[in-house]
């Protein structure tokens, strides 16, 4: 820093909009995550119930619901199994929760209500096209209360496997992110444009950038511009960077606003907004720099 000495000047602030836009759009990043974790977070709820001579299956998730009976006169077979990387055909898949058909290299094709947990009980009934799995707590008292007809209801809890836990942390990382996002968009970036007045030229910086202009030969003035279209930039809430059409010529922009500012034609044409723009002015004319007055700057 001590290359760059000479009088420095901040662009002017725009902190209320900058607020304004900050929060609404914080709020609907939290809201749209929010939405994200309740679909993929929810607790699901599946439980096996033997009443009546029928078992009978029920599991949820949200709004989503499956229920089977299957009478226990057509269960043909009821055993322990241990089932893993089974690969979806059709259902639900997600934390805790795995309802629908999968293929195991083991069983082949079963339709399964579980907690994606592989302690399982695999059933084979005269009524169901494919193996049943399932999952219930106590798998050895479960299969004696099946074969004994002993009513009674096994509900899973909902487990927070590796898979929740990940999606969790990536949902709270994807949170921050956005977060940190958002601050260096409307805070940390309108912060970092300065103007650097230094002999026989004006340095001007902003957020990963910069350019020179030398000022020999050089006009500024006050000036309101006519806004036209951008050409190449970033438009944000107190930050404004890039190429627009100005008074209908292309102009390079460092500013915070297109309101009160000061044209500087040097090396091209460049639209600055200098908090203190007198006191700006004089520092150019100290520099070397041609102030003017123009009798039109602002379009009413």
């Amino acid at each position: 820093m001590a290359e760059r000495t000479g009088r420095l000047f901040r662009t002017v602030p725009v902190r209320a909009s900058a607020r304004t836009w900050f929060t609404a759009l914080l709020v609907v990043v939290v809201l749209l995550l929010t939405a994200i974790s309740v679909a993929l977070l929810r607790t699901p709820r599946i439980s096996y119930a033997i009443d009546s001579g029928n078992l009978h299956i029920h599991a949820a998730l949200g709004s989503r619901q499956e229920d089977k009976v299957i009478p226990l006169a057509r269960i043909s077979e009821a055993r322990p199994e241990w089932l893993h990387g089974g690969s979806l055909r059709f259902g639900t898949e997600k934390p805790g929760c795995c309802v629908g058909f999968y293929d195991y290299q083991r069983t082949g094709e079963v339709w399964q209500a579980t907690d994606c947990s592989a302690e399982v009980v695999l059933l084979r009934a005269s009524s169901e096209v494919t193996p049943v799995v399932i999952a219930p707590p106590d798998r050895e008292a479960f299969i004696r209360a099946l074969w004994a007809n002993s009513s009674g209801v096994w509900e899973v809890s909902g487990r927070r496997t590796a898979s929740w836990w990940l999606t969790l942390v990536t949902l709270l990382l994807l949170l921050v992110m956005a977060t940190a996002a958002l601050v260096v968009v409307f805070f940390v970036a309108p912060a970092r444009i300065f103007y650097l007045v230094r002999a026989g030229v004006l340095e001007v910086l902003w957020f990963g950038g910069s350019r020179q202009l030398r000022l020999t030969n050089c006009r500024a003035f006050k000036h309101w511009p006519i806004l036209g279209e951008r050409l190449a930039g970033v438009r944000l809430a107190g930050y404004v960077v890039g190429s627009w059409l100005l008074d209908s010529m292309a102009t390079s922009v460092a500013a915070s606003s297109f309101e009160d500012g000061v044209i500087v034609e040097a090396d091209g044409r460049m639209f600055v907004t200098p908090g203190d723009r007198d006191g700006f002015l004089a520092a150019l004319a100290e520099a070397g720099a041609t102030v003017v007055t123009p009798q039109l700057t602002r379009r009413r």
